[in-house]
């Protein structure tokens, strides 16, 4: 029985992508088996079955476990890199996923002490994140480059981090597969549970923010930018991070910017259509942010909303290419200027741009290059 191993060093309770690429695998018939290695925490099962073909397993980390700093992060990959090992000893492997660059030592161990394939799905550029300076990027781009040659196939989730990897590196491919959501089966209709659950009007417009509220993800600009705005704007952000309480506390100030906490995934698409204009403003602190292309992008035009992005080279590609929403620059004056300026017609026009847009994406387009990566590899024969 042939069997393919995703490896992921989190807990694994909502990972889309992941879940997609093996939803893929499962019903293209590409393995008997498929195993994701994930890390266990309180509260989740050790092993999850989704169907007859996934499983998750979660390895138990022991040492270190609440304590900061990049020595001791390296310290718990490396413990649970090797119960990881351990644990598939006597399993036949056919496929290894690395699906992030710590994992990528215990992958390339994995693939030759089992005569295994490796496919390196790079997530993000890992090497070049606002977290990772100093000691800590000197030692990732030192293992990747040692590393990535041992990959049979490199995938990366948009073009500009393709075209990087391969200057970079001097691959001669690196398959390039969207992390994009799953197009509804229904067009998108306008529900009302976001406006009533923040009281805000019909004619007024509705800007929404959702998914993580951490640093760098334009948070405290929309804040500062909605409190400078009339009542006729307001913005939402639903979702959870370390900005929560940033956003309540703005709430209580302001009555046009509200906080709704984070819904379960299957009703994220309904509560999205509730907004008027979907916002993501991130920041350009490191070249990951540069090239970035997030999945709350897709969410949105998946629900019509025309988009206000930041004018970096992924997301304004997609504006630019569908003319589907507002490109923003980096100051705060600028964001104040164009998002004032936003009006109730702008939006049904560039709503309608949205919908047409949604034609041009979706998993399903994307699951062809994913499948193809397989089928050159030996894995898929139809």
């Amino acid at each position: 029985m042939t069997m393919n191993v995703h490896v992921y060093p989190t807990p694994f309770r909502n990972e889309s992508r992941i879940l997609k690429i093996t939803q893929s695998l499962k019903e293209a018939a590409a393995f008997d088996r498929i195993r994701i290695m994930a890390v266990w925490e309180e509260g989740l099962a050790e092993e999850e079955d989704l169907d007859e073909t996934r499983r998750v397993v979660r390895i138990r980390r022991r040492i270190g476990e609440g304590r900061n700093g990049t020595f001791w992060k390296a310290v718990r990959t490396a413990e649970w890199s090797w119960r990881v090992r351990r644990f598939l000893r006597e399993e036949g492997i056919d496929c290894i996923n690395a699906h992030s660059l710590s994992v990528l030592p215990l992958c390339v161990h994995l693939k030759r002490s089992k005569g295994a394939r490796l496919i390196y799905d790079t997530h993000e550029l890992e090497t070049e994140t606002a977290g990772s300076t100093g000691i800590r990027r000197v030692l990732a781009r030192r293992v990747e480059r040692r590393l990535i040659r041992e990959a049979d196939a490199v995938i990366a989730v948009n073009e500009s981090i393709a075209s990087w990897y391969r200057r970079t590196y001097g691959l001669n491919r690196v398959w390039v597969v969207k992390n994009v959501p799953y197009r509804p089966d229904s067009a998108p209709k306008k529900t009302t549970m976001l406006r009533d659950a923040c009281g805000v009007g019909e004619n007024e417009i509705l800007f929404l923010y959702q998914g993580a509220m951490v640093k760098d993800r334009g948070i405290r600009r929309l804040l500062d930018v909605f409190s400078r705005l009339d009542g006729s704007r307001h913005l939402v952000c639903m979702g959870f991070g370390e900005d929560v309480d940033l956003v309540r506390n703005f709430a209580r100030k302001y009555p046009n910017i509200h906080y709704h906490p984070a819904v379960p995934p299957s009703e994220v698409f309904r509560y999205t259509c509730g907004a008027d204009v979907g916002v993501h403003l991130i920041e350009n602190t490191c070249l990951n942010h540069y090239y970035c292309l997030p999945n709350k992008i897709w969410e949105y035009l998946n629900a019509a909303l025309p988009v206000v992005v930041s004018d970096l080279p992924e997301m304004a590609r997609v504006v630019d290419g569908c003319g589907c929403g507002w490109k923003c620059g980096p100051s705060d004056d600028e964001a104040l200027n164009l998002i004032g300026g936003i009006t109730m017609q702008d939006v049904r026009g560039k709503r309608e741009r949205a919908l047409q847009a949604r034609d041009g994406f979706g998993w399903h387009k994307e699951e062809r290059e994913l499948l193809d990566a397989y089928r050159t590899l030996g894995f898929i024969r139809h």
